[in-house]
């Protein structure tokens, strides 16, 4: 017997704009259906969350020093424009800025700088004082010889370093002296939270820097403060800590009124 002939395999056809079946049309779609190569997707979402973060610290930045006019809404087609983004990462920054308690977001209006009041400015104070009495507390407790001299070398060097005593370089130094504090206390939720507190009220601390009298019992009071923590009185350093911090109402409306007067001029 004869073997029957093989059969070519049939070839999907696709019409062509006349209607008519075209084979070559069919391989030429198949040849270009190229793969994408692997992790392009890993890639562009790196990119994606690099945009966010780049967004997210120029968007913080301003936010500490009050480049948000307050109160108003922050026009998000003009920040991506300017920042050479889509508005997503735009979106997503705002979105932790809220959670930050720099902005909030209102349903039909978008997100809205914080507001500047003399009250918003005494109770950051007075949240600060609340959580770093208590640090400075359980610093008496638990922090170690060791770590209480490390501090205590950190502080001078750092404020050794400020050339010109420049109040930029002084009040990163006055930050980082009371979150040592906190660290100190070995309540890592504490560091986080007053970090955060840190944040908000950092225009305001530049500002209260400035004052010659302020910064001569800046330095007195941290090297009194480590002396009660050296010596583990945690009462006295608790009320020296308190009363270092605490700002009177007069003093945060006459701080609140100096930020306003910059903002606006």
């Amino acid at each position: 017997m004869i073997a029957a002939a093989s059969r070519p395999t049939p070839v999907a056809r696709q019409p062509d704009p006349e209607g008519r079946y075209n084979i070559h049309t069919m391989r030429a779609t198949q040849n270009s259906a190229t793969p994408q190569p692997a992790g392009a997707s890993h890639n562009a979402s790196a990119r994606s969350a690099d945009s966010v973060d780049r967004v997210y610290r120029t968007a913080t930045e301003r936010a500490i020093n009050w480049r948000f006019p307050p109160g108003e809404r922050i026009n998000e087609v003009a920040l991506a424009r300017e920042l050479g983004v889509s508005r997503t990462p735009v979106r997503e920054a705002l979105n932790r800025l809220a959670s930050d308690g720099f902005v909030r977001f209102v349903p039909n209006r978008g997100f809205l700088a914080r507001d500047l009041t003399p009250e918003l400015v005494r109770d950051l104070y007075e949240l600060r004082a609340a959580i770093e009495v208590a640090a400075v507390r359980l610093a008496c407790e638990r922090a170690s010889d060791e770590g209480i001299a490390k501090l205590a070398r950190a502080w001078n060097t750092a404020t050794e370093n400020a050339v010109a005593r420049r109040l930029d370089r002084l009040t990163t130094a006055d930050e980082s002296f009371h979150r040592g504090i906190s660290r100190l206390s070995g309540n890592q939720q504490l560091e986080e939270t007053l970090k955060r507190v840190n944040a908000q009220i950092r225009y305001f601390r530049h500002v209260d820097q400035e004052s010659p009298d302020r910064l001569q019992r800046t330095h007195l009071e941290h090297a009194r403060v480590l002396d009660y923590i050296a010596s583990r009185d945690a009462r006295r350093a608790g009320d020296l800590i308190e009363r270092h911090i605490v700002l009177s109402r007069e003093r945060a409306i006459a701080v609140t009124e100096q930020v306003i007067a910059r903002i606006r001029g």
